[in-house]
């Protein structure tokens, strides 16, 4: 008895000790400093992110620019197409996308999403004044809708019944404008705010601009799951930066107020 006795407390401590090992060298690992944050972004996306100059800038970027700026941290952007940020996040290939992203329950899945740090982007629809008048989702009905494939104009506009959907693999409004211009559409669904820079410079008089009721975009930032302390250091973060006012200034060079 005596001897499965001190068997059995000998395998105990080994287990225990087993398990201490594990969790610490999970820790290790999980907890290794991150000398540089590689921040995935989409440049074709203005005003929230884009290349001007050759310097990628816009909203978004910076917005994140400042945030890892009060953490000390060093960023650098990684530009790729807009349907590879979420599968590059979930394999950890980089820390966060940044560049007008809207959290949906698909993606909450694959990544952890911060708080939307701008809201109030509602869709609009776009039609030619040269024909009839399209400004309601019931105007829409047996149409030709334009919209950029994977934004939330196109999972919008896809869930109502009886729309013909014509998805752009391109990201720029302004294809989907030329489409819109050359009767390959009967109308264009896009966000106010992804809009507005294309009508600073083309004339927006020769068109119906209507708001969608209740289609309120929202962006945030997306943070690989592997870093979840990352992820809350840039909430909270992003949480002194409202209350400080930054925020709202940042919106305000963008004109997103």
């Amino acid at each position: 008895m005596k001897k499965e006795l001190l068997y059995g407390i000998i395998i105990l401590i080994v287990s225990i000790s087993a398990i201490i090992w594990y969790r610490a060298e999970k820790t290790i690992i999980t907890s290794k400093p991150i000398e540089t944050i590689i921040i995935g972004t989409n440049t074709e996306f203005p005003p929230f992110s884009f290349i001007d100059n050759d310097t990628i800038t816009g909203f978004d970027i910076d917005v994140i620019t400042e945030v890892f700026k009060r953490l000390n941290k060093k960023i650098t952007f990684k530009d790729m197409p807009f349907d590879a940020l979420i599968p590059e996040i979930q394999l950890g290939n980089i820390h966060a996308i940044a560049g007008g992203i809207t959290p949906t329950p698909e993606r909450a899945q694959r990544s952890l999403f911060t708080q939307p740090h701008l809201t109030g982007n509602p869709l609009v629809i776009i039609s030619p004044k040269n024909k009839p008048a399209l400004t309601t989702i019931a105007d829409l009905g047996e149409k030709t809708v334009v919209v950029n494939e994977g934004y939330f104009a196109d999972s919008y506009i896809s869930n109502v019944p009886g729309i013909d959907v014509l998805r752009l693999s391109s990201p720029f409004i302004s294809d989907g404008m030329l489409a819109l211009e050359s009767n390959s559409a009967d109308a264009f669904v896009a966000a106010t705010y992804s809009i507005a820079p294309y009508f600073e410079k083309y004339d927006k008089n020769n068109f119906y601009i209507t708001e969608i009721p209740g289609t309120q975009e929202t962006s945030a930032f997306a943070v690989s799951k592997y870093y979840p302390e990352l992820h809350d250091y840039i909430q909270i973060t992003l949480d002194r930066m409202k209350s400080d006012g930054t925020l709202d200034a940042l919106k305000k060079k963008w004109n997103l107020l």
